[in-house]
């Protein structure tokens, strides 16, 4: 994943931040009252860690406050210098609450969440057009409908003889000029994130409008055909929802196999690639770093040393004396790669069991390599 906007834009603020998880669940009538006490709870350790009460005041304002979000959800919320940066409804509860006062924002659980999420389009297609569901995620949604132009008779008469050909032909002309109208609509409303397009329907409308999507939709985005699903009003969802289901996790699979498969074979061959902490920090240093692949484990508790600028990082202060740095801090590891990874516009691949793969869990597929590339 390239590092959402919102997390981007955190780094331009002087920390340190406030961050904090918090389960914002209301399933009884006191549910309000339960979120305003788990937050009293992760207050009080805040203030007593060193967060300043303009800060946390900035929180008490925010902090379960989505009252029209129901069901069991989460809330991740990022404050500064007085100020709410980050306030994210997220689709579950965090495993476990947590808050922070540290020098950089504590973002890496938002993103492994985001991360088993594909943002993604299922177009429900038919000869004279198309509903197009937009998500994103479980909380951001949108819906449109998409008309063809093509007025001719859309229905085949099912019969070859020679006078019906002519008539045969210019059906066929219309599908096709409705599916590129189709295609050419979602391609101009696509939003960046969406990786995956999933067209369902009218089997012959959905051959049309999947041979023009291939045609103008960008490289990044993957389409497939599902059997399941119709456009027509009543037709029931369950079958069609479950096969979108499946195909996710399939995309999420062979994303990942993907990358896993490119590195094996950079480490393979011992070029643009390099493991272990110490070598991907040498090279997050040096912008080297195309993709970063780093394990899922929340148990860790690895540090950094950071400096004032997002590319010094490094495992211990006498590295980053040595390149002049006098202002030095120490924050989680994972904190100081992601913000190394924006400012360096790298990408972050997170995989669960990761230390199965590559050494401490830990490595990077690299854009050029030079003379003090580790191999």
């Amino acid at each position: 994943m390239q590092i959402p906007d919102p997390i981007s834009a955190l780094y331009s603020h002087q920390g340190p931040f406030v961050s904090v998880y918090l389960d914002a669940t209301r399933a009884t009538e006191s549910g309000e009252t339960e979120v305003g006490l788990r937050w009293r709870g992760q207050r009080e350790r805040l203030a007593e860690e060193g967060a300043d009460e303009k800060t946390l005041a900035a929180v008490d304002e925010v902090a379960g406050a989505h009252t029209e979000v129901a069901g069991r959800h989460g809330q991740f919320i990022v404050a500064a210098g007085g100020e709410v940066l980050l306030d994210e409804v997220t689709r579950r509860p965090p495993l476990r609450e947590l808050a922070r006062w540290s020098p950089l924002p504590h973002v890496l659980p938002y993103l492994v969440d985001r991360s088993t999420q594909i943002p993604h389009l299922t177009v429900l297609i038919d000869r004279t057009g198309a509903d197009v569901y937009t998500v994103l995620d479980e909380i951001h949604s949108d819906q449109m409908s998409v008309e063809g132009g093509a007025e001719y008779p859309l229905r085949k008469t099912g019969r070859d003889v020679w006078n019906e050909r002519a008539f045969q032909n210019r059906v066929e002309n219309a599908w096709e000029s409705n599916s590129k109208e189709v295609a050419q609509t979602i391609n101009h409303h696509l939003p960046p994130e969406v990786r995956v397009v999933l067209v369902a329907g009218d089997p012959r409308a959905r051959n049309l409008v999947t041979e023009e999507l291939t045609k103008v939709l960008p490289q990044r985005v993957t389409v497939r055909q599902l059997e399941h699903g119709a456009r027509a009003e009543g037709t029931s969802r369950e079958a069609l929802d479950e096969e979108v289901r499946s195909a996710l996790l399939h995309q999420l699979w062979a994303e990942r196999h993907d990358i896993l498969a490119r590195l094996q074979q950079a480490v393979g061959r011992h070029d643009y690639a390099v493991t272990g902490i110490s070598a991907v920090l040498d090279a997050l240093r040096k912008a080297q770093v195309d993709t970063l692949v780093l394990s899922d484990d929340p148990s860790s508790t690895a540090t950094c040393s950071i400096g004032p600028d997002p590319l010094l990082l490094a495992g211990t202060d006498a590295e980053l004396t040595d390149l002049g740095v006098t202002d030095i801090q120490h924050d989680r590891l994972d904190a100081a790669l992601v913000r190394a990874l924006v400012g360096s516009g790298a990408r972050l691949v997170i995989t669960p069991g990761g230390h199965q793969y590559v050494e401490q869990g830990i490595a990077a597929l690299l854009r050029y390599t030079d003379a003090s590339t580790p191999t």
